[in-house]
């Protein structure tokens, strides 16, 4: 019996031991089973964050390649054939070597631009019904576009040599009777939107405007593919250019003072940087909505209301905006001799169009939204700004002359009184300081030019060769005048 007594007491003291035992494995395989799970979590986290940072999507990549050509043309140009060989070339070349925002200097962008262009009719010439056919009339519309694209790159952030922090996009506008000739845009890296006139004139309740605005200005009521611009409301800012435009140096301070306060330094500086016109003071209590020039040239010195120009508008996006246009040309309040709302918004040249209407819009309708620049820098077109009698085109008693400005200084240009580069104008007749800056400006536009002709051949550039006052139009125009002129394609 005490055998067995003994025996069961060493059974009972075993028992704990045993299930001590079990427990400890069981822990042991539960803390094994948390460890694994953390690894392979953190493992996926890794994994995760690595793709993020490094995403293998060509479409982004694609997005930011300059000069991109999503699809073929189906034109029988034998140029333009060629010209779109070269781009697609040389987009083939350069895809490989795109990152993901086509920036080298690791800078970071602020925002992207939309640059748009409109165009109205294919190279059809001047009528009485048609108009004076326009910048986008032009049967070389291709040139001015392939030039302003590439300049626009130029003075962006995706250029290592740029100072510029914001990014761009090129849109372009095709009205509904222009789609045959629009492929070029593609070609040239322009998101091409076909749209119709905005309204129907036969809706315009005024009878002058409605019986007018289609024989008035450079294209009739399809000027008015410009208001699309307002609509492109995934940009903070839309620049609106003529074909004949050319962008010099980076817009950055106009966009920073539309973009950030004016108490933020950046914006504050930046504010302070812009040369105005008349030295206004730009608005301190409301965001700045639009910058523009005037067009002093179409009317006479002491009119109230001068036009806006109508080849350089820089904007904030609004349906609002866009909405309020078009209602005040279907209310049609257009009188004769005092243009919109019988304000005096009238007596010039595209009155009844986008230089008219916008002057009307920003100073009438929504005064204090908008600041005009100084037309010597920004939008230059070189007019002189005195009358032949010696009194300045804007009324003032002193004026500043911007046949004198150092190219250098100014910002972007308009190719109107200086005529069109791939015209291979000549310059006698005109005054001296007037051909002596549209010179310096021609040979900026073909400085650009020349760059992009290096960039789509590649290791094909050859230096052009062509005789005809090589240090202005640096070899590509072989005489005086259009005939004189060797297209991109070539």
């Amino acid at each position: 019996m005490a055998h067995t007594m003994a025996s069961s007491f060493n059974n009972n003291r075993s028992a704990p031991s045993s299930k001590k035992k079990c427990c400890r494995a069981s822990t042991i395989q539960r803390i094994i089973v948390a460890l694994t799970t953390i690894l392979i979590v953190s493992l996926w986290i890794v994994i995760v964050d690595f793709h993020k940072k490094n995403p293998h999507n060509h479409n982004d990549t694609a997005a930011h390649t300059p000069y991109k050509a999503p699809k073929k043309s189906n034109t029988n140009n034998k140029q333009h054939q060629q010209f779109q060989e070269r781009v697609n070339s040389k987009n083939t070349e350069s895809n490989s070597n795109t990152n993901e925002s086509n920036i080298s200097n690791n800078k970071h962008a602020k925002a992207t631009i939309a640059y748009a262009v409109s165009l109205t009719s294919c190279g059809h010439t001047s009528t009485a019904s048609h108009g004076s056919g326009g910048h986008s009339s032009d049967p070389n519309l291709h040139e001015g576009a392939a030039v302003l694209a590439h300049s626009i790159h130029l003075s962006s952030i995706r250029n290592p040599d740029s100072s510029s922090y914001y990014d761009y996009k090129l849109v372009v506008f095709v009205h509904t009777d222009a789609t045959q000739c629009s492929d070029v845009f593609s070609d040239l890296g322009y998101e091409v939107f076909v749209r119709d006139t905005p309204f129907n004139v036969t809706d315009i309740r005024g009878t002058f405007l409605r019986e007018h605005i289609v024989k008035s200005g450079c294209c009739g009521e399809k000027e008015y593919l410009k208001l699309y611009a307002y609509t492109l409301l995934d940009y903070p800012i839309v620049v609106h250019l003529d074909l004949d435009s050319l962008i010099l140096r980076p817009l950055d301070d106009l966009y920073d003072a539309m973009l950030l306060s004016h108490r933020d330094t950046s914006g504050k500086n930046a504010r302070s940087r812009i040369p105005v016109m008349f030295d206004e003071p730009l608005p301190v209590d409301r965001p700045i909505d639009a910058f523009f020039t005037r067009d002093y040239n179409m009317v006479n010195p002491g009119h109230k209301h001068v036009g806006v120009q109508g080849g350089f508008l820089v904007l904030r996006p609004s349906m609002d905006a866009f909405h309020n246009y078009v209602d005040v040309v279907l209310e049609g309040n257009f009188k004769q001799g005092n243009g919109w709302g019988g304000k005096g918004y009238g007596g010039y040249f595209g009155a009844q169009q986008i230089q008219g209407i916008c002057s009307y819009y920003y100073d009438y309708l929504h005064p204090g939204t908008a600041v005009e620049l100084n037309r010597c820098y920004y939008n230059a077109m070189t007019d002189a700004t005195r009358q032949n009698n010696g009194k300045c085109r804007d009324g003032r008693e002193e004026c500043q002359d911007c046949r004198e400005v150092d190219v250098a200084d100014i910002k972007s240009v308009h190719f109107t009184l200086c005529k069109k580069p791939w015209h291979c104008p000549e310059f006698f007749g005109m005054e001296t300081k007037a051909q002596n800056i549209c010179e310096r400006l021609h040979a900026e536009w073909f400085r650009i030019r020349d760059d992009l002709d290096k960039k789509l051949a590649g290791r094909d550039y050859k230096n052009p060769d062509a005789k005809h006052r090589p240090e202005i139009f640096r070899g590509y125009c072989k005489s005086g005048g259009g005939r004189g002129y060797i297209p991109l394609s070539q």
